[in-house]
């Protein structure tokens, strides 16, 4: 039976005669190239209808056989190249293009096939290898990673027109995030996410300048301190110590926005309560006492140990 296949650009046409493949047996070509096995069959037929009064010379016949044979080659040479280069990508951090799922990101533990296709093992999970998106490098890698670390961690920080002194800690650790880049890493921070911080940050100082100046605007003024008694003098003692407390924690950048005139303020009341202080005996804690009597009770061993150490000394010169 003849075989009848109509070719257009290199490719077999759908809608043509199927009779001879399907009494052969064999499958037709699902991704409708032409192969190997459909090259020789429309070479065989050539030679069984060709034109016995004009011939197709021998050497047509000797250059379609070394085409087959260049395309054959060429076939297992494009094979063995993509095998060599997804070898390549074990070990190699990878970004994979997941479609909806979004891009994914980790290093390529092992290749297989499956279904007669290259797949790629990805954080326990198989890809193929036609969503492979981008092959990196460790640096490259990483700086992408704690690019997106960083900036999931802005975007869950509160706008500026809602930030509290109680977010600090927030946006200390996305700066430490930041801060802990290379150069080269921090080049995959988007902008916007850095000016936000940024924003943020000084909105921040402003706000802790301004929880300093409160509470030395609730300080009594230098002629009340004077004038206090023992208990009043107790509680400016104690306002005293959360002013200290506020403007030992505030950084280089929130003083400056905290005013010359509050600092002075501030300086002239922390002098007349120290000065208050001393003159009602009242001293500062010690910093090494640890309110538990600890230091009395080393004075009293150290007491007895000199004791016995007298007394064996008078027990050795009476023998």
């Amino acid at each position: 039976m003849a075989l009848i296949q109509e070719v257009k650009d290199g490719k077999i046409v759908d809608g043509t005669s199927d009779t001879a493949a399907a009494s052969s047996g064999k499958k037709k070509n699902v991704g409708n190239e032409m192969g190997q096995d459909q090259f020789l069959q429309l070479l065989v037929a050539q030679m069984q209808y060709q034109d016995p009064l004009e011939p197709t010379s021998n050497t047509e016949w000797v250059a379609q056989m070394a085409t087959f044979s260049m395309v054959e080659s060429l076939n297992n040479m494009q094979q063995a190249f993509d095998k060599q280069s997804a070898n390549a990508l074990v070990g190699k951090y990878v970004l994979i293009n997941d479609g909806d799922n979004g891009f994914v990101r980790g290093k390529v533990d092992f290749i297989t096939k499956e279904d007669g296709k290259t797949k790629l093992s990805v954080n326990d999970k198989l890809y193929d290898i036609d969503k492979l998106d981008t092959v990196a490098d460790e640096e490259y890698y990483k700086g992408s990673v704690l690019a997106n670390e960083f900036h999931e961690m802005v975007a869950l920080l509160p706008p500026e027109k809602n930030l509290t002194v109680e977010d600090e800690g927030l946006i200390k650790s996305a700066r430490e995030e930041y801060d802990k880049m290379t150069e080269t890493q921090k080049k995959f921070v988007n902008k916007e996410s850095l000016d936000k911080l940024r924003a943020l940050e000084t909105k921040m100082d402003a706000l802790k300048a301004t929880q300093f100046t409160g509470a030395v605007k609730n300080l009594p003024s230098v002629g009340q301190v004077e004038e206090a008694d023992k208990d009043k003098l107790a509680e400016y003692t104690g306002l005293m110590k959360k002013a200290d407390e506020l403007y030992e924690k505030l950084t280089d950048s929130q003083r400056k926005n905290v005013s010359e005139e509050t600092i002075n303020q501030y300086n002239a009341v922390k002098e007349a309560v120290d000065a208050a202080n001393k003159k009602f005996g009242n001293t500062q804690e010690d910093p090494d006492d640890t309110g538990d009597g600890s230091k009395d009770v080393a004075a009293i061993l150290q007491k007895i140990l000199d004791e016995l150490k007298a007394q064996n000394g008078a027990g050795t010169e009476n023998e």
